[in-house]
């Protein structure tokens, strides 16, 4: 086994566990614990110059609806953001999201080729690279930030947010008001600690700190719909795929 073939495998086992303890937050039932998910995202507003909110919890987020219908949907914030109306400031929501996709754009901008990548194989120009499974993946030289992408960040996606948030965000009816996944925000928080617990990629305080607020919210509650002056946050389930209300994840 070369050099960097054994060091491509371990890094991707140390990569594996921890893809695996943020699939746990990602499904973790059980109550909040709401000082901690209180204090981050009291830090979330203060990022986009917010003051502390006043915090509203709901033990679902079907109980949520009747206390966020004035929130923008995703239509209503598409439409705000491609044709902003004049003198008008823009909703909290869409605030977040360029806090998040800044953050996150940072944060990929700060990954580049480990040492121990080999050279690629040659390939077509925007030919995918192929759809192995990990191990075969190592073999055939695909680069570690590929793997990294299709497994653990799309991996995670797809158990986390297609084949959960998303039904259950359907079931809630349309339109529904934009949120955010709290657990379930795990499949990009997964993606980037990867890479900074294994010392892939230097993110810096600033960045590391911004993600850690991220990840103390996601191990402490579930959904949440922020507004201007109050934040609504839901409950985890009570038990798999099931909240205290009796709300079911279909």
């Amino acid at each position: 086994m070369t050099a960097p073939r054994h060091l491509r495998a371990a890094s991707w086992k140390l990569a594996a566990d921890i893809r695996d303890e943020w699939l746990h937050v990602g499904l973790a039932c059980g109550p909040a614990d709401r000082s901690a998910a209180e204090h981050a995202l009291t830090r979330v507003y203060a990022s986009m110059g917010r003051s502390r909110p006043e915090f509203v919890w709901v033990r679902s987020p079907r109980e949520a609806q009747p206390l966020v219908r004035d929130l923008p949907t995703l239509a209503g914030l598409y439409a705000w953001i491609t044709a902003p109306p004049p003198d008008a400031d823009p909703p909290l929501a869409s605030d977040l999201a360029t806090v998040v996709a800044r953050l996150r754009w940072r944060m990929d901008d700060r990954i580049d080729t480990p040492a121990f990548d080999p050279k690629p194989p040659k390939r077509k120009k925007g030919e995918p690279w192929p759809d192995h499974p990990v191990d075969r993946a190592i073999d055939f030289g695909v680069p570690f930030v590929e793997i990294l992408r299709k497994h653990v960040r799309d991996e995670l996606f797809l158990q986390l947010i297609r084949a959960y948030a998303a039904p259950a965000k359907q079931s809630l009816g349309e339109p529904s008001p934009v949120c955010w996944f709290g657990q379930q925000e795990a499949h990009w928080i997964a993606y980037y600690d990867v890479w900074r617990q294994l010392g892939l990629a230097d993110f810096g305080p600033a960045l590391d700190a911004q993600l850690d607020v991220w990840g103390d919210l996601a191990r402490s509650a579930g959904w949440f719909w922020p507004g201007e002056q109050a934040c609504v946050v839901a409950e985890r389930p009570a038990r798999p795929g099931v909240y205290a209300d009796g709300f079911t994840i279909p």
